[in-house]
């Protein structure tokens, strides 16, 4: 048994914010693993296709190389189209009974939370590690167990995918070994 949090996301390409802030959760409540999951379409941007599952897959297993506690599970890569998060969860508790259970996600997805497909049925599985960024005020959610934890990075996804389609070289918050996986 064991206190696993779970950090879902597009990972498109993952980046040294997505990590530093796993280790923020990861150190405030203990965890003794996070898993992250590249969802296969997520339901909240289904205006662009993402990148194949299995390459940001590899990415993400490049990226943790040497983080003993963080875990890449493709659990949302395994179905088809959009991943729903109380699925996933459903699936977890199913597959690994016992854990306690910790979804990590920012402040920016909690305020719409509620607006998840059955989002109370990842209410009653795990409890909710909230990233607060820039100070933000995170509110609580009546019934739904909370935990705030501070901090930021500057680092974005959508400027590594615009600096990558320009060509530039070193790019900041970009493992070099996934740049040249790009690259290539």
């Amino acid at each position: 048994m064991g206190k696993i949090g779970i950090f879902g996301g597009s990972f498109d390409p993952v980046h040294d914010g997505h990590i530093h802030l796993a280790t923020l959760a990861k150190e405030k409540l203990g965890l003794d693993e996070v898993r992250f999951l590249p969802c296969q379409i997520s339901p909240h941007k289904t205006e662009t296709p993402p990148t194949p599952g299995d390459v940001r897959a590899k990415w993400l297993e490049i990226a943790l190389s040497g983080i003993p506690w963080a875990k890449v599970d493709p659990i949302e890569l395994e179905t088809e189209g959009p991943s729903y998060s109380y699925q996933t969860m459903r699936k977890l508790h199913e597959l690994h009974p016992g854990n306690q259970w910790f979804w990590i996600m920012g402040g920016d997805q909690w305020k719409v939370f509620t607006s998840w497909r059955n989002s109370e049925v990842i209410s009653e599985l795990a409890e909710f590690i909230v990233l607060a960024r820039n100070g933000e005020e995170v509110q609580p959610i009546e019934g739904y167990r909370l935990h705030v934890v501070e901090g930021e990075h500057p680092a974005s996804a959508t400027k590594i995918r615009r600096s990558l389609a320009m060509g530039e070289e070193n790019i900041s918050f970009l493992d070099p070994r996934i740049a040249t996986t790009i690259q290539k």
